[in-house]
Formats: structure tokens, C-alpha cells, sequence
């Protein structure tokens, strides 16, 4: 009997260390599953929660589920929409691998935080984004998606919002993928661009997800319509309109437009904004932005087909003339296009290294490298894989130095203590 008795006891002791804990207004960064204890989980719970529990799932393509909701916290504070961090979904996984770790976060964080399904929103950034549309795709009771970075095509009717930021490589990309959901007349889909490159998207351009969401769920009827709220978002984005329109950044007032038609259809009266967007479309400077905006867009398709044919043809004293060239006009340029082109030669540099490590073939890593550091200097990948170049080279001294640089540009430690080839040096 007392055996049995010590056994319940201890079990009672197991299950009740992992029952979660949380307080309001502290970020957890590693919360561990109760039914998964090798899967895990970010949280941050606002001081002040919506009554629906209204609920953000991030997806960081390193799988650092924290990094967003440190971004992101005091906006959630703001509106009081739960963050949740997805710490096993990452680059490299397979998507079913991914849908399934998925699976039983969600299970958990319906049961433990009382959360529904159709008050959740799922937001990826990069192969993130890839990974939440994914499950989104999947899951068949998510109805609210946003992207950033990258995307896969969603299903309607799911609502989605996009971030688009001018100086990533891959905006012509998800600038495609925007006018493909313009031309079938998809009004659940909403892209916003924001001065930025393949980053999560500012603080200051993440409010417009934050409102996205409250809005489209009284446009549903699934949350209580709030007309001050309402109101107050109108007022913000006409704001944003007329500073456009007196900034002549007339294709950026066309989009404010749009993002404040889609987010307030059904709860505002826009009749003196559509006034405005329709003498807008008849202006010719509008036109001659969008025209600008095509030519630089083949300009940058040609451009990317040139590197990709000389990236191995030419030598390193072209690419750092070159490269050096793309830094210098990105100062001046408002298009992004020289930004972009830098994150293209970036991450061409890093796809193009992965595989020469697979073959040990040190002669064109040292190029490429030499590419990759010039092209993306604070990118800390490119120190990690320089030290893993002079490893192979047998250069411990050398392969020291870019670890430390690796960790200055903010390397994850944990990374290099659990990768064999980078701990041996760095210990």
C-alpha cells in the first residue's frame, strides 16, 4: 500500500511540474509540451487579455520562437492579443514533420489556455511563413494567416495578411504573388509594404497586423464590433493616406487606400475615402509610378540572371567591384533595388556553400565565401561558415576568430556548443 501510495505521489509530482505557470507580462521562452516534453514553446500573456483570447502563433524560420515576441510584446500589451512563439519549427524540417510538432502545440494551448481555434492567427516570417500557410493549409480550423518574407499559396477562404518589405530579395516575388491575388479578386488577401529588408517587419508596421486581425473578426461577427476602436483605426489610416498623397507618394496612398477598404469594409463609412482613391486612379503621376515600378522589375530580373551566370565565371576582384557598387547606390536609392540584389548575392552565396561543404571542395568555398562576406557583412552565417572553411583548412587560429565574430553579430551560442565541428574549436 505504501508502495503505491509513493508511486502516486511521485507521478502527481511529475505531472504537476509540468503544468505551466505563466504570469501576466513575462516572457517565457521555453516552455515545455506536457504531453511532448522534447517539443517547446514561447509565450507572452498581456497584463490586460481580449475577452475572445485572441491569439498570435509565430513561426521564426530558426526556430527561435521568442525573437518575434520580444519584437512584438509591447504592441501585443496595446491590444491585448496573446503571443505564442512555435520553438519546433525551423529551416530544413519537413513540412510534415513540422505540421505534425504543429499539432500538438496547438492541442496544448487549446486545453491549457481555454484558446478556440477561430480566435487564433498564425504568423510566419521567411521559411516561417512557408511553414505557417502550410498549416494553415493543413489544419482545416485556422482562418487567419500572415506571411512575411516568402509564402505558399493559400486556400480560401482563409483571411491573409502579407508584409512586404522593399529591400528583400524576394519582393519582386511576393509582389508577384500580390498581383496574382488582385487579378482573381481575392478580398481576403491584403499585402503591405514596408522600407525594410528580409527582416520580421518594424514594430511600426506591425500594428497594421494587430488592427488586421481585431477588424476582420468583427467583420466576421466572431468578436463584438467596437466602434471606437473602429473609428480610431479609420483615423490612423487616413492619416497615413493624406501624408502619401502630400508626400506624392501617390502608388503608396493607392495601397493605404486598399489596406483601409479591406480592413473596414462593412464597419465604416468610406464614402468620402473611395471619393478620394477614385480621383487618385485618374491621376497620371500614378501611373507613371507603376510603370517605374515594372521597369525596375525586369531591370532586376535581368540583373539576377547575369550574376547567376557569372557567379562562378568571374573572379573575386569583379564581384567585390561590384558588390561594392550595390552598397554605394543603396544609400541613395528609394527603389530598394540595390538592396535587393544584395540579399540575392547573399543568399545565392549561402545556398551555393552548402553544397561545396557537402563536396570539401575548398577552393570554390573561399570564393564563395569571400562573396557572402562582402555581400551580407553582419550576417552572422557567413562567420559561422568561414570558420567552419578554416576547420577544414585546419586553420584553428582563424576558424576562432569568425566564431567570435559569428557571436558579435549574434550567433546563437547554444548552436555552436551543440554542433560538434564548431564546439571542438570553440571550447
Amino acid at each position: 500500500m505504501k508502495n503505491n501510495f509513493f508511486f502516486l505521489f511521485i507521478t502527481f509530482l511529475y505531472f504537476n511540474s509540468l503544468s505551466q505557470n505563466i504570469d501576466k507580462g513575462r516572457i517565457y521562452n521555453n516552455v515545455k509540451l506536457k504531453t511532448d516534453t522534447t517539443l517547446s514553446y514561447a509565450i507572452y500573456i498581456p497584463e490586460k487579455v481580449s475577452i475572445n483570447n485572441l491569439l498570435f502563433v509565430f513561426f521564426d524560420p530558426s526556430g527561435i520562437g521568442a525573437y518575434p515576441i520580444n519584437l512584438y510584446k509591447n504592441i501585443a500589451e496595446q491590444f491585448g492579443i496573446i503571443l505564442v512563439g512555435n520553438n519546433t519549427s525551423k529551416n530544413g524540417m519537413e513540412f510534415n514533420v513540422i505540421l505534425s510538432n504543429y499539432s500538438k502545440l496547438m492541442n496544448e494551448l487549446y486545453s491549457t489556455y481555454k484558446i478556440e481555434s477561430k480566435n487564433v492567427a498564425l504568423w510566419g516570417f521567411s521559411g516561417g511563413a512557408k511553414a505557417a500557410m502550410y498549416c494553415a493549409n493543413n489544419s482545416k480550423t485556422i482562418n487567419y494567416c500572415i506571411y512575411g518574407g516568402a509564402y505558399l499559396p493559400l486556400q480560401n477562404p482563409i483571411e491573409s495578411l502579407g508584409f512586404n518589405g522593399v529591400k528583400d530579395m524576394n519582393y519582386k516575388d511576393l509582389l508577384s504573388y500580390d498581383y496574382s491575388q488582385e487579378k482573381v479578386k481575392n478580398n481576403n488577401h491584403l499585402q503591405i509594404e514596408f522600407n525594410g529588408k528580409h527582416a520580421w517587419c518594424d514594430t511600426i508596421t506591425a500594428v497594421n497586423a494587430f488592427r488586421w486581425f481585431i477588424l476582420k473578426k468583427m467583420q466576421h461577427q466572431e468578436i463584438k464590433k467596437n466602434n471606437a476602436f473602429i473609428s480610431k483605426c479609420y483615423t490612423a489610416f487616413k492619416k497615413e493616406f493624406d501624408n502619401a498623397m502630400a508626400s506624392k507618394k501617390y502608388r503608396g496612398a493607392y495601397l493605404i487606400g486598399k489596406k483601409t477598404f479591406l480592413c473596414l469594409k462593412d464597419l465604416y463609412d468610406l464614402s468620402a475615402l473611395k471619393t478620394s482613391v477614385g480621383a487618385l486612379m485618374n491621376n497620371p503621376n500614378l501611373n507613371k509610378e507603376m510603370k517605374a515600378i515594372e521597369l525596375n522589375y525586369n531591370k532586376e530580373i535581368t540583373i539576377k540572371a547575369g550574376y547567376q551566370a557569372n557567379y562562378v565565371a568571374k573572379d573575386t576582384s569583379y564581384w567585390s567591384s561590384e558588390i561594392a557598387k550595390l552598397i554605394k547606390n543603396s544609400k541613395t536609392d528609394k527603389s530598394g533595388i540595390n538592396e535587393r540584389l544584395l540579399g540575392y548575392l547573399s543568399l545565392a552565396s549561402y545556398s551555393y556553400a552548402t553544397q561545396a561543404f557537402g563536396q570539401n571542395n575548398i577552393a570554390e568555398l573561399e570564393k564563395i565565401l569571400f562573396i557572402y562576406q562582402k555581400s551580407d557583412p553582419t550576417n552572422p552565417e557567413q562567420a559561422l561558415m568561414r570558420a567552419r572553411l578554416f576547420i577544414l583548412k585546419k586553420d584553428v587560429t582563424q576558424a576562432k576568430v569568425c566564431l567570435q565574430e559569428a557571436i558579435q553579430l549574434g550567433a546563437d551560442k547554444n548552436r555552436i556548443e551543440n554542433d560538434a565541428v564548431l564546439k571542438a574549436v570553440y571550447n
